[in-house]
Order: structure tokens, then sequence, then C-alpha cells
């Protein structure tokens, strides 16, 4: 029996953790991989809120759905 092969990732949803509406709605947007932001789209007042918020997020991954990935 040959292994399986890894699904494609077609599409990514890139979004700011520290916006729990946006955290909590990205499993149901169809995406094939969500990426929480801890960079860019974070203010530098809220980094460290921020680092916190990736444990609560990942959570949700654990749920099912797509792939969750932190940067």
């Amino acid at each position: 029996m040959s292994a399986a092969l890894p699904r494609a990732r077609r599409s990514s949803l890139i979004l700011p953790v520290n916006v729990p509406r946006f955290v909590e709605k990205a499993a149901l947007r169809g995406a094939d991989a969500v990426v929480l932001d801890l960079e860019d789209s974070v203010p530098s007042t809220e980094k460290a809120n921020a680092r916190r918020l990736v444990r609560d997020a990942l959570a949700l991954a654990g749920r099912g759905g797509p792939r969750w990935w932190c940067g």
C-alpha cells in the first residue's frame, strides 16, 4: 500500500492574531492554511499580548479544518 501524498496548499489566510473575531472565524473561511501574523499587522505595543494569544488561537487548530501556522 502506498502512502498518501500530502495535500497541496492552494490558499492561505494571513491574519493578525490580536483581532479575536478574525481568529475565531478563520477556520470557516475555506482556506487550506491559516497563518497567524505576529509581526507586521500587530502594533509594537501589542506584541507581548499577541504572543499570549497564539496559545489560545492554537486551541482552535485542534478542532480540525485548515492547517495553522504562526509567523
